[in-house]
């Protein structure tokens, strides 16, 4: 990512503020909200195209007062979500790692980012079975049910006690009753009995 000094100096409370940097793909003076990532790097980005490309950004009744917002993504991950809210070709996401891609595919979701979210949800199904459990969780978050399928032979082999540490805490109760119901009708003379 490319980024370029900014030299603000002192902080509010007189000691040396941490340098921040600017990035250079959005860097527009004549923008109206700025963002700050967590790793300090500044984005000036223009409201009405937050307001037109994504929901989860606070509408331009909303006013900072001049105060940068601080979000709690990276500046790679910001750098490539503020990208999907301009009018121009949208990043290409082919050769993006896992490493890279989750965090966007989670920013796109928080921020409601939609074309974003589409494109993420689409290369996520790329790195099954590796990172099975990883996109098990996103799929369930997201309610992207036919991902949540095709990651769920993944993550079968798993052993439930490692499996639990590993899932997200709304799937581990399901996924632990199905593990016993399955476990029952594998057993050797087990009968399952209905309540009637």
């Amino acid at each position: 990512m490319d980024a370029v000094d900014d030299t603000t100096g002192f902080s509010d409370m007189g000691g040396l503020a941490p340098t921040r940097r600017i990035s250079e793909n959005f860097k527009a003076g004549n923008a109206d909200v700025t963002f700050v990532s967590s790793d300090e790097v500044l984005f000036y980005i223009h409201r009405k195209n937050l307001e037109t490309n994504a929901e989860g950004f606070p509408s331009a009744e909303f006013d900072t007062g001049g105060e940068i917002v601080p979000l709690t993504e990276t500046a790679v991950t910001l750098e490539l979500l503020f990208q999907f809210i301009y009018p121009r070709r949208h990043p290409d996401l082919e050769d993006t790692t896992f490493e890279i891609l989750a965090p966007l595919a989670e920013a796109a979701e928080k921020y409601q980012v939609f074309s974003a979210m589409t494109i993420c949800k689409i290369r996520m199904k790329d790195f099954l079975p590796q990172h099975g459990v990883e996109i098990f969780n996103y799929a369930s978050r997201h309610g992207y049910k036919d991902i949540l399928s095709a990651a769920a032979p993944s993550v079968l082999d798993i052993p439930l006690d490692e499996l639990v540490k590993k899932l997200s805490l709304q799937l581990v109760v399901p996924w632990f009753t199905n593990s016993l119901v399955r476990s029952a009708i594998e057993m050797p003379g087990a009968v399952l009995h209905s309540r009637q």
